[in-house]
């Protein structure tokens, strides 16, 4: 064997041997799960895609959920938009909505409503803002963008057609 051949069965060798060590790779073509296997990692995903006109349409975006709150707050939610549409929107029209969520003191709030902290005074004593007057000023920032509810009794919630939002904004954030 000349040495240019060797060289290259060499080189051919370490490469097998560095894919043979390394760790198995996270599949991430939905194609290669089978949508009947109830193992399927993207059974949400084939199920929209059932769904979708494709190729005639720009594909399409989804959240689901199906939650239970630490205070026993329940929500089965879903809503979906085509690609057009979401990119069609005026982005600009979103912002005060996530922006409420781009505060620390805000997002603890949620939290802590979540878990079942429901008037000015649980959520003043739940997290640390100091005063009610402050708390105020943050939930009337969640609540004029949707994120929370007035109820009776000067009680604050998530609506249910939020909670899901909600969540899936965190979980994108997460990711």
């Amino acid at each position: 064997m000349d040495d240019d051949l060797r060289t290259r069965v060499d080189a051919l060798e370490e490469r097998v041997a560095a894919l043979e060590a390394s760790p198995p790779r996270v599949a991430t073509d939905p194609a290669a799960d089978d949508p009947d296997d109830p193992d399927d990692r993207f059974w949400a995903l084939h199920g929209l895609t059932a769904r979708v006109d494709r190729p005639a349409s720009s594909g399409a975006v989804m959240m689901v959920g199906d939650v239970r709150t630490p205070a026993g707050d329940e929500a089965r939610w879903q809503y979906a938009l085509t690609t057009d549409d979401v990119l069609a929107a005026d982005w600009a029209d979103l912002a005060p909505v996530l922006a409420a969520l781009g505060h620390p003191v805000r997002l603890a709030l949620l939290r802590a409503v979540l878990d079942g902290a429901r008037t000015a005074r649980d959520l003043a004593d739940a997290v640390d803002v100091g005063s009610t007057g402050q708390v105020y000023h943050h939930l009337r920032q969640l609540q004029a963008a949707g994120w929370l509810r007035a109820a009776a009794g000067g009680e604050h919630v998530v609506p249910a057609e939020r909670l899901v939002p909600l969540l899936t904004t965190l979980l994108a954030a997460v990711r």
